[in-house]
């Protein structure tokens, strides 16, 4: 394009007005633009079909009327007297003036009562604080010290009646186990029938011997069982059967005994239940944090192997190994988080032996819900650099402030050398109207409404450094409320109920 072009369309305007003026007040010149685009007489259409909200069944007139009626209804005379026996007139003032001010299509479409965890269980406006639910209580306790006895004989008597009592019972426990041990192997040869005890009850005595008491039969309530030889009938035993069978008993009782006795153990052998309580599926397990020991198979011992690839064959360069040992993640983990590279330097260093060329990439990573990291990796091969980058920016994923899961707090200002950045809060719906990079960025760490304004230099590289310093060292609203001793309170939330995406 000519200098004379130009030239001739900014002055086209004003030359033309003066002719202008002599012919007709309302024919005017058209500037020519400095692009060769074809310029927008109108507004642009939009490519979707406008639907109104009546015709989605939002904004029915005679529904929303029902609802404002029986949910939002309007002060009656009896309750506008109370609450001017309760408010003075300035605050009834007040009051009517923010009931006519709020619209209650607004509420009934927009607000909503909160179901959240920490929704609270009390109507309060939040203008005084309650003690019973703002202010901590102060709770005083008293230290608890283990009192030592200075008496070391009174100590050791102590020490040994506790033993004994615990011996006894163990002792007690043993023996009974075996007279159980002992039914079961009589009844088991000879006894089934004689013996009137299933195999699931002997099971749960063996398991706990204090059942025993509930089948043993007190010595005023015993009968005999036993019937002479010309009574006929198969409920009872005969003398004869019942003297065998104390004598098999009595044999079996001597040989678990003997057993007993001849132990190689000094303390008494615990039974099958008991080692089954200890193992690795006993209900002792369910409440220790001791690892459960793995046993080695005889034989088997070295034979097989499982496989050290944890990832299934998806890192078998070993790339995200360290990654993995500093981050504690998994692979799966690591790799569905979002990375994008924004820049990318070719570096030329100048040395004694000529120019040494290397490549300069910047990437971030971000999982999409409030964590953002930023990496800087330099190597002279491009997928290095980038691999590296990647790396350094999922290790330094850091979490980010987010009002409402969608932008940030207030207004932030940031500056690295001649680029500043200024960031602006924005309503639900607005959009991210942010340059490319900063659109990364935002997508990366879960920002769906910002605007960002930078007047001074767009260095891409500056601009990156100052957007995520700006996104990581946002004020902190609680921090300044408690710094000045105010409560504070988001008018959003009260207004609209929780209703806010």
């Amino acid at each position: 394009m000519s200098v004379a072009r130009p030239t001739r369309s900014l002055l086209g305007k004003y030359i033309s007005s003066a002719a202008a003026q002599s012919r007709s007040p309302a024919s005017t010149v058209v500037c020519r633009q400095f692009h060769s685009s074809a310029p927008c007489q109108k507004k642009r259409r939009s490519q979707f079909r406008n639907v109104k909200a009546e015709e989605l069944g939002l904004l029915k007139p005679d529904a929303m009327e029902k609802y404002q009626k029986e949910h939002l209804p309007d002060y009656t005379p009896e309750e506008l007297e109370l609450l001017r026996q309760k408010y003075t007139p300035e605050q009834m003032e007040a009051l009517e003036a923010a009931e006519q001010a709020v619209n209650p299509g607004d509420i009934a479409i927009q607000g909503r009562l909160r179901d959240d965890l920490f929704r609270p269980k009390y109507i309060e406006d939040f203008t005084v604080m309650d003690p019973r639910y703002d202010l901590k209580p102060d709770l005083k306790g008293t230290l608890r010290e283990h009192k030592w006895d200075d008496n070391d004989e009174r100590f050791e008597e102590e020490f040994l009646d506790k033993f004994s009592k615990v011996m006894e019972k163990g002792t007690t426990n043993q023996l009974t186990r075996a007279m159980i041990r002992a039914l079961r192997r009589v009844k088991t040869s000879q006894g089934r029938d004689m013996i009137d005890l299933t195999e699931a009850e002997l099971n749960d005595m063996e398991k706990d011997p204090s059942l025993l008491e509930k089948y043993l039969v007190k010595p005023d309530e015993r009968e005999p069982k036993y019937k002479e030889k010309e009574t006929e009938s198969d409920d009872f035993i005969t003398r004869a059967q019942a003297l065998k069978l104390d004598e098999m008993v009595e044999d079996a009782w001597k040989k678990e005994l003997n057993l007993l006795a001849n132990s190689k153990h000094t303390e008494l052998k615990p039974s099958t239940f008991e080692l089954e309580e200890d193992g690795p599926t006993g209900p002792i397990r369910l409440h220790t944090a001791e690892a459960v020991e793995l046993g080695k198979v005889p034989g088997v011992a070295g034979l097989y192997k499982t496989s050290a690839d944890e990832d299934e064959g998806k890192d078998d360069m070993g790339q995200y190994t360290e990654l993995k040992q500093l981050t504690g993640m998994t692979l799966s983990e690591l790799k569905s988080i979002y990375t994008k590279t924004l820049v990318v330097r070719h570096v030329h260093n100048q040395t004694r032996l000529g120019k040494i060329r290397s490549i300069s990439a910047m990437v971030i990573a971000g999982n999409g819900n409030g964590r953002l990291g930023l990496g800087v990796g330099k190597s002279t091969q491009m997928d290095v650099a980038i691999n590296t980058a990647t790396m350094l920016a999922i290790r330094n994923m850091k979490p980010l402030r987010r009002y409402e899961n969608r932008t940030i707090y207030g207004n932030i200002t940031s500056k690295v050398s001649g680029t500043v950045v200024e960031l602006s809060a924005r309503p639900p719906g607005f959009g991210l109207r942010v340059p490319s990079r900063l659109f990364e960025m935002c997508r990366a760490a879960g920002l769906h409404d910002l605007a960002v304004h930078m007047p001074r230099s767009k260095n891409p590289m500056n601009t990156v450094k100052a957007t995520y310093n700006a996104l990581m060292n946002q004020p902190d609203p609680e921090e300044i409320a408690i710094g000045r001793g105010k409560k504070l309170v988001d008018a959003r939330k009260v207004y609209y109920g929780g209703a806010v995406l």
